[in-house]
């Protein structure tokens, strides 16, 4: 994929918003001058930009030979995406400007933190478009209602101080704090949270709500069915309130310094309502030399970058995955599929142990054991992935080892953000490698993806997948204690249909300096910000106050 400056990416999203404002994400029979007209421009010109955004993965033009001769087009990436990657909640528009108090008592002291990520990081709007690094960024940016501590895995209150619940479970009442204050150092208007939550009610987000109301400092939801997940769901970074106005401006413990395609720069927000983080500054470095490695974190501290320290290193490995097939289309049998699943599970076995950064799986996603199959393959198969460097290995594996057996493969690689997006070509394709998360949220980490994926609901058929969705309403409204097991239930089922059958888990790592103190990680070993801090004495390799009371 090529990198574009910011400014350069900014002026090619909002012509590609003029196409997705005309044909929105339909598949559309179209000649280059009705597209140079759609873009005012030429034909050549427009013939150049298709080019450009079909590298984006933004969308899919097929040309066809002859003069005047029509291809097709189909626009890949949806409003919340095009919001998600200007950083602004107005599509195709500068985000409206709202002035900074400069007021605002901000205070520089404090320690410095540097991250090398290998790629350009998206602006921290709230997005379910929004990859592994991203979320992260936008539990530091942003916040709920409730929120997630890396060490327990029930959410707690957040931007409300208090939550009730009536008897029936269909009415709950949030108490918002006061004195809260926006990034930019605008004052809270409860009517602001409103309207976020109100776009969120009815959807995928919060599926069951119906209404949100506002009633002074009191924010009031109502329900259609009681939901046990629904303090998971207002935690959710995906779906945190940011500013009305400007998605990057947001209520959380830190706040977006800078931003470009080189640099992203977090600095503490003074207006932050729980205790002052002691780190003034986060910066993430994005050269776009760096050898990609997204599953590896090292968070340094402006000393340990330039002399060699001590160093600890935190692992876990809490995503997965894994291989399904295009139920639908039907190209391939019942032992055709049991021939390429026992090919693919091999194939991730062995990767396993070349492969510092995949794991085995944890005993309860373990695959059912199979007889050996034997059955003839198409002389061509599509397949889909999720693109990261495991799994590009494990797909080149795959393709060798079908092309053995006279099978030619046609991939199709698909970027995290992009994963959850409207596409058509899903029937076009015969199997899918996967990825999901099974992290301390495992049970609402399956919902999640469950009802917001496009390419569950076509390999498997709408009928299957909406009583999916009927399966977690009727787990939602029962009791939260046995909605772990409930859900585990569900995944067994998944696996023992061949629906979703776990291959490897992901390993992430995150290395400091010994002298970074009190790190508790998030999801995938990102760090909580909001309470590192660096002990100078032990930096400087002084006498620290451990070693002083051991003494004694």
């Amino acid at each position: 994929m090529v990198y574009y400056s910011a400014i350069e990416k900014g002026s090619l999203l909002r012509r590609y918003n003029r196409l997705l404002a005309k044909y929105s994400t339909h598949r559309h029979e179209l000649s280059l001058a009705q597209i140079a007209d759609t873009l005012a421009c030429t034909a050549r010109y427009a013939r150049s930009l298709l080019q450009e955004m079909q590298e984006e993965g933004w969308l899919i033009w097929r040309s066809r030979p002859g003069r005047g001769a029509l291809g097709v087009l189909q626009c890949q990436m949806s409003v919340a995406a095009l919001e998600n990657m200007l950083g602004s909640n107005t599509p195709a528009a500068e985000a409206k400007s709202v002035p900074v108090n400069q007021g605002a008592c901000y205070s520089s002291d404090g320690f410095h933190y540097h991250i090398s990520f290998y790629r350009p990081l998206q602006a921290p709007v709230p997005s379910i478009h929004t990859d592994r690094a991203g979320r992260h960024i936008l539990q530091m940016v942003h916040a709920g209602l409730t929120r997630h501590l890396p060490e327990q895995a029930e959410p707690v209150p957040c931007l409300a101080h208090t939550i009730r619940v009536s008897e029936d479970g269909l009415s709950w009442h949030f108490m918002l704090r006061r004195g809260l204050v926006w990034h930019n150092g605008e004052p809270l208007k409860p009517a602001q949270l409103q309207t976020t939550l109100q776009r969120y009610a009815g959807g995928p987000g919060l599926p069951h709500v119906t209404d949100v109301i506002v009633q002074d400092y009191v924010l009031i939801m109502h329900l259609n069915q009681p939901d046990a997940m629904l303090l998971y769901r207002l935690a959710s970074p995906v779906y945190a309130l940011s500013h009305p106005e400007n998605g990057v401006v947001g209520l959380g413990p830190f706040r977006l310094g800078s931003h470009s395609d080189a640099q992203m720069i977090l600095t503490r927000a003074p207006g932050w309502h729980g205790e002052m983080p002691q780190a003034s500054e986060i910066v993430y470095n994005t050269p776009l030399t760096a050898t990609p490695s997204p599953a590896l974190v090292r968070l340094d501290t402006p000393r340990s970058q330039l002399t060699p320290e001590p160093m600890i290193t935190r692992e876990s490995s809490d995503a997965f995955y894994y291989v399904t097939f295009n139920q639908r289309r039907g190209r391939l049998s019942q032992a055709q599929q049991a021939v390429i699943r026992q090919i693919t599970r091999s194939l991730a076995r062995a990767l396993m142990e070349r492969e510092e950064t995949l794991a085995p799986l944890p005993e309860w996603l373990q695959p059912d054991t199979e007889a050996p199959a034997q059955a003839l393959l198409p002389a061509t198969l599509n397949i889909t992935y999720f693109r990261s460097t495991e799994m590009k290995k494990l797909v080149d594996e795959l393709i060798k080892s079908l092309r053995y057996r006279g099978c030619t493969v046609n991939t199709n690689p698909i970027s995290v953000s992009h994963w959850l997006l409207p596409n058509q070509r899903w029937e076009e394709e015969d199997i899918c490698l996967g990825f999901l998360r099974f992290d301390q949220h495992e049970t609402f980490s399956l919902e999640e993806r469950y009802r917001h994926s496009e390419m569950w609901t076509w390999f498997w058929g709408h009928a299957q997948w909406l009583r999916g969705v009927q399966l977690l309403d009727r787990i939602n409204a029962g009791p939260a204690a046995r909605h772990g097991a409930r859900i585990r239930r569900m995944m067994r089922f998944l696996k023992s249909h061949h629906l979703v059958v776990p291959l490897c888990a992901q390993r992430y790592r995150l290395t400091t300096p010994a002298c970074i103190k009190n790190i508790a990680c998030y999801a995938q070993e990102w760090p909580d910000y909001s309470r590192i801090w660096t002990d100078e004495r032990e930096e400087e390799g002084g006498t620290t106050l451990n070693n002083v009371i051991q003494g004694e």
